[in-house]
């Protein structure tokens, strides 16, 4: 049966036009060269000061530890080279009282676990050589080496006294050595970068690290030179000398707050009511259309207006329809993928917890229908935010005379991987901004655990600038093509 009319005036919002995409890549882009070379900006651009990344032949030990949330995680990776590795694993509670107490404690906490999953797996640290560490640390950080970084301020319910303004990776390092732990923290990891590094072990190297899931976020690598906010004392310094000398960096874009200004996204009344109530208005735009955090709350909002309207469910609604957040974006993967409209309104049912009596045949197809815009948005907007970052690079093209050796992007996240037709979708983005041709050269692929694999690929990546000469840094990126505001160049 047809589609009610007022569906079809809601559409412009979701279903975007070709001109409209390009218009994002554009905007996108320029967003990118503003953080790279102003402070303070939405896009904000942060250097990792990561200078290398793996090819899937390194061999070793490392330590990877996670902090953001209920629980702190400590992992061992051991790689064995040929792209292959072996992780074990341990999760760690964080108290309240943790969260909340002096920074001293908390971190002593830290260093503790760190010590109890060593004995717990029978780890044989070295006495000479310290086992080398990378820290995923999920707040905001104003990063200033590879292995420092000063904390911003708190979020996710932690409040601990005496840090902000503190490097997390000294007072990680002060606990490890008041307690005689023979681990050194080598590196503070954003997950981008992890999924980024992960990424290049298990299958080569790769241009592009994202995340797709509960936020969205994108780490790549671009010309040291370009991220011309470090001033030129600095960007010599990663050049041509120094502890993390190198040609090119992996960057942090901090893509979810791209268009915070509204000059360009496609927001609706359902996302701008979204983003009223959010603990956020006004902040991390792009995130609140992509992110797994938000489809399931955009997809409620319209459906509520379409209950108020008589269009669907007879005008009655539920207890989890009228709920803030009543569910999240696992509903919206599973209408995606539901066959019949059976399936679909035993989800509404078992989900939504509507009455059977009101869901007819039009109310599945309403409820599909709204489930697809949603999700197409978020993909499509998906494939731009990469898009912008391959144009950025000049990886748009081979570059004359040289293998064509393509673009290879690597994905984690939630809704990356459970939403139906994630992938495909983003691809037809990438056709519009890049050409069939253009878009043909993209690889992507899922890079599981940025932050346990790719923070200790990241503390490997801090070990070898450490053990190296500046000069040895040309292996960066074997055979790829790398440019920005500064021309372009092999890597």
């Amino acid at each position: 049966m047809p589609l009610p009319e007022l569906l079809k005036s809601f559409e412009p919002h979701f279903l975007l036009s070709d001109e409209k995409l390009r218009d994002v890549v554009t905007h996108f882009r320029k967003e990118m060269e503003g953080g790279l070379s102003e402070y303070g900006k939405d896009v904000a651009m942060v250097p990792s000061f990561v200078t290398g990344v793996p090819d899937g032949s390194e061999e070793g030990t490392f330590l990877a530890l996670d902090l953001g949330g209920t629980n702190l995680r400590v992992c061992e990776v051991r790689l064995f080279g040929e792209h292959k590795f072996e992780i074990k694993q341990q999760k760690y509670k964080v108290s309240d009282e943790l969260k909340e107490g002096q920074a001293r404690v908390l971190f002593d906490y830290i260093a503790d676990s760190v010590d109890a999953f060593l004995t717990d797996i029978g780890s044989d640290i070295s006495s000479n050589e310290p086992m080398h560490l990378g820290f995923t640390f999920s707040f905001p950080v104003e990063q200033t080496a590879i292995d420092a970084g000063k904390l911003l301020t708190w979020t996710k319910g932690f409040n601990a006294k005496n840090a902000i303004g503190h490097d997390v990776v000294k007072l990680l390092q002060d606990a490890f050595d008041k307690k005689h732990i023979h681990v050194r923290c080598s590196a503070l990891v954003n997950d981008t970068v992890g999924t980024l590094l992960s990424r290049s072990y298990q299958s080569g190297p790769a241009l592009i690290g994202a995340i797709f899931g509960t936020g969205t976020n994108g780490a790549y690598i671009d010309k040291t030179r370009t991220v011309t906010k470090l001033g030129e004392d600095k960007i010599s310094e990663a050049e041509k000398g120094g502890e993390h000398a190198g040609e090119f960096m992996v960057v942090n874009t901090e893509w979810g707050a791209f268009d915070n200004g509204r000059h360009c996204l496609p927001i609706s009344a359902f996302d701008n009511k979204l983003d009223r109530e959010s603990i956020n208005p006004r902040k991390q735009a792009f995130e609140k259309l992509v992110s797994g955090m938000y489809l399931g709350e955009i997809v409620r909002n319209i459906l509520l207006h379409l209950i108020d309207s008589s269009v669907l469910f007879d005008g009655y609604s539920s207890d989890v329809l009228n709920t803030h957040y009543g569910f999240d974006a696992a509903f919206v993967s599973g209408i995606e993928g539901c066959k019949t409209s059976d399936e679909v309104k035993q989800l509404i049912i078992k989900v939504l917890g509507v009455n059977t009596k009101y869901i007819t045949e039009g109310c599945t197809e309403v409820v599909q229908w709204a489930c697809r815009v949603v999700a197409e948005r978020a993909c499509k907007l998906a494939g731009c935010a990469i898009a912008a970052v391959i144009l950025h690079t000049g990886n748009d093209k081979v570059p004359e005379g040289e293998e064509d050796k393509g673009v290879d992007v690597g994905i984690d996240g939630s809704v990356a991987e459970f939403l139906p037709r994630f992938f495909d979708r983003v691809e037809e983005a990438l056709v519009v901004v890049l050409g069939k041709e253009g878009s043909s050269r993209v690889k992507m692929g899922l890079a599981k655990d940025g932050s346990g694999v790719g923070a200790a690929l990241t503390a490997l990546q801090a070990k070898k600038a450490m053990d190296q000469r500046p000069e040895s840094h040309s292996s960066f990126v074997p055979g790829r093509r790398v440019s920005g505001q500064t021309g372009s160049g092999r890597t």
